[in-house]
C-alpha cells in the first residue's frame, strides 16, 4: 500500500526497491540547506518548468548521419530503453499529474522569459535581470593561489569579512547547529552557510589538494564508527568535463581550457580521504572517453563500480525532453556509484565492469542550466551509519548541510540574490501552481512492478 511521506521531502514519489525516483530539483538543493533542527524554509529561484520536448536536431538523411558520426566521439551505449520506459509507466501511473513542485520565478526573469530559451541561455538571463535589480552577482577570482593560512571556523550567527579574496583558498567550517549569514565589506553580498558545513572555495590544483589534505585532518581530528580523520563516507564529484554545453555557458574551466586537469590532481590525493566502504559519486557526460576517464580514477581510489544512475530529464508533463537514444543529445546524465574496497589485498584490482552494477532511475524536470538535483536525500538511507556519516562535494555549486564542499563555485547558490522567502501564500511569482493549491502529494509505494536491471 502507498502512504504518504513527509512533506518536507523533495522526493515526490519512489517504490519500495529505491529503482525509481521523481525528485523535485530545486526543493532538493532548498531542503539540503537546513536540518530536522533548523529546516530552511526559503525558496531557490528558479527557471520554469520546460512544458514540452525540445525540437529534433538529429540529422535525417543517410549523409548527415554519416558526418556525424565522423565529428563526435564515440557516445556511451544509451542506458537501457526498458528501463527509463517501465519507470516513467511507473510514475505516470502513481502520478498522473504535478512532475514538479511550485516554482518561484525571479520576476524580471519572468518579463523577458516568454518565448522559450535554451537551457544554456537561462543562467545568463538570471544575472542580466539580478544585475537589473542593482544586485551585483557575485564573481570570484580562485585562479591565483592565496595564502591560506589556517582555518577559518565561524562562532556567531553573523559574520562580516572584509574582502571578498578573505574566503579564496582557505577552510571555513559553520560548527553552529543554525546557519550563518555572511556579509562582505560594504557589499551587497550576503551568503547563507548551513549548519555544520565546511567549504573551500578554490580551483582544483595540486596546491588546493594538498590544503585541503591538511585542512581536513584539522577539522576532522577524531575517528567515528566508519571513517578515520579526515576520510569521508561518501564523496561526490561532478567534474568539469570537456563538451559542448560547457564551452558555451563559460561557468568554468573544463578540459583543455584547464590549467591543470582537476581529475589528474585528485587521482593522486583523494584516495586517501575516502573512507573504508565508502561511497563514491561521479557525474559523466556521455562520451565513452570521460566515462573511461572516470574508472580509471575509480581504479586509482580502490573503488569498485557496484551502481550507475541515470538522471532522466522530462517535461512538465512527464515526457523525456528529448529522444532518448538521440545521437546529439540524450535527455539524461549518468552518474557511476563506486564502493571502496580493501586495496591491501595482494594482487586486487578494483571492479570497473559495467556488467554486475545495478541501475536505478532518477526523474526530475530539469531546472536553470547545469543545476542537478541534490542526492543527499537519496544517498543517506545508503549510509551505513545515517546519523554520523561524513560528506564531501568536489565541483559543488552549493553547500550541504553537514556536507563538506570543495571547488571554485561553492558559494553560487548560497548567494542571498538566488533566495526568496518560502510562504508560498503570495503567488505573484509562482509560475507553476497546483489547480488544488495543495502540496503535491508525496509517496513511496510497495505493490507496484519494481524496475530492475
Amino acid at each position: 500500500m502507498a502512504h504518504v511521506m513527509e512533506p518536507s521531502s523533495s522526493i515526490l514519489y519512489q517504490n519500495q526497491a529505491r529503482t525509481v525516483t521523481l525528485i523535485d530539483i530545486p526543493l532538493s538543493i532548498s531542503l539540503s540547506q537546513g536540518t530536522p533542527e533548523y529546516p530552511c524554509t526559503d525558496l531557490l529561484y528558479s527557471d520554469r518548468p520546460v512544458e514540452n520536448p525540445h525540437p529534433s536536431i538529429e540529422p535525417r538523411s543517410v549523409k548527415a548521419k554519416q558526418q556525424v558520426q565522423e565529428r563526435l566521439p564515440n557516445p556511451l551505449p544509451p542506458f537501457p530503453r526498458d528501463l527509463i520506459t517501465q519507470g516513467l509507466a511507473e510514475i505516470r501511473a502513481r502520478r498522473p499529474q504535478a512532475f514538479c513542485s511550485e516554482r518561484r520565478i525571479n520576476q524580471v526573469r519572468l518579463a523577458r522569459h516568454e518565448e522559450d530559451q535554451a537551457p544554456e541561455e537561462t543562467a545568463e538571463l538570471f544575472e542580466e535581470s539580478a544585475k537589473q535589480h542593482d544586485i551585483k552577482v557575485p564573481e570570484w577570482d580562485t585562479g591565483a593561489w592565496r595564502d591560506p593560512q589556517g582555518p577559518l571556523t565561524l562562532s556567531t550567527e553573523k559574520y562580516k569579512i572584509q574582502h571578498a579574496s578573505d574566503l579564496i583558498s582557505k577552510a571555513i567550517a559553520n560548527c553552529l547547529a543554525s546557519p550563518v549569514l555572511v556579509h562582505i565589506g560594504h557589499s551587497d553580498w550576503e551568503f547563507m552557510i548551513p549548519p555544520h558545513s565546511a567549504f573551500m572555495l578554490s580551483s582544483v590544483g595540486q596546491r588546493e589538494a594538498l590544503h585541503f589534505s591538511n585542512m581536513a585532518s584539522k577539522l576532522l581530528p577524531e575517528p567515528t564508527l566508519s571513517a578515520a580523520p579526515g576520510q569521508f563516507d561518501f564523496i561526490l564529484l561532478d567534474p568539469p568535463w570537456e563538451n559542448r554545453s560547457a564551452r558555451r555557458s563559460k561557468a568554468y574551466a573544463s578540459g583543455r581550457q584547464a590549467k591543470e586537469d582537476p581529475m589528474r590532481v585528485l587521482d593522486k590525493t583523494l584516495g586517501k580521504h575516502i573512507a573504508p566502504d565508502a561511497l563514491v559519486a561521479c557525474w559523466i557526460t556521455n562520451k565513452a572517453s570521460v566515462r573511461d576517464a572516470a574508472l580509471r580514477a575509480f581504479g586509482s581510489w580502490g573503488v569498485d563500480l557496484v551502481e550507475e544512475w541515470a538522471w532522466l530529464k522530462i517535461t512538465a508533463h512527464g515526457e523525456p525532453i528529448c529522444d532518448l537514444e538521440g545521437s546529439m543529445r540524450r535527455p539524461y546524465e549518468i552518474v557511476l556509484i563506486g564502493k571502496a574496497v580493501d586495496v591491501t589485498l595482494d594482487g586486487y584490482e578494483a571492479s570497473t565492469s559495467p556488467t554486475s552494477t545495478t541501475k536505478r532511475l532518477i526523474v526530475g524536470v530539469p531546472d536553470l542550466h547545469s543545476r542537478k538535483p541534490c542526492l543527499k536525500e537519496i544517498i543517506e538511507p545508503m549510509m551505513k551509519h545515517r546519523l554520523s556519516y561524513r560528506a564531501l562535494e568536489i565541483f559543488a555549486r552549493n553547500l550541504t548541510a553537514d556536507w563538506w564542499s570543495w571547488g571554485n563555485e561553492v558559494l553560487k547558490y548560497n548567494w542571498k540574490g538566488y533566495w526568496t522567502a518560502g510562504d508560498m501564500g503570495d503567488d505573484t511569482d509562482c509560475l507553476f501552481e497546483q489547480r488544488d493549491g495543495a502540496v503535491p502529494e508525496v509517496e513511496t509505494v510497495d505493490d507496484v512492478d519494481q524496475v530492475t536491471a
